[in-house]
């Protein structure tokens, strides 16, 4: 998160490669790994939570730091605030949580435990 907030601070953007969509891209490649992170931190967390639980939490609080972050984005010299960024946050903080909270439960499965 602190990350993301020290990038997005910068009057200047990283140059990225000119790809369709590249902004986009990496919007949602940044929010799935924070997707991850939470999920992670909400199942170690409270592991008495329902997987769906568990994933639309990490789900939100990502989406909704992605949310602060484009209103942030607003009041830095040179940067904007744009909605279909958010909405690429948003689907990578869905993507990162499912594959984190799949691939945990297939984890804890193998190690012979049953899941909550």
């Amino acid at each position: 998160m602190g990350l993301i907030w020290a990038l997005s601070s910068q009057s200047q953007q990283i140059a990225l490669p000119s790809l369709p969509w590249n902004d986009k891209v990496a919007h949602f490649i940044e929010y799935a790994i924070l997707g991850a992170l939470y999920a992670h931190a909400v199942r170690r967390t409270w592991p008495q939570l329902s997987l769906l639980r568990a994933l639309a939490i990490a789900a939100l609080l990502t989406s909704a730091w992605g949310y602060v972050d484009e209103i942030h984005q607003a009041f830095v010299p040179g940067r904007n605030s744009d909605v279909r960024d958010w909405i690429a946050d948003t689907l990578g903080a869905i993507a990162g949580a499912t594959i984190a909270i799949v691939a945990g439960a297939k984890r804890y499965r193998k190690a012979g435990r049953r899941e909550v």
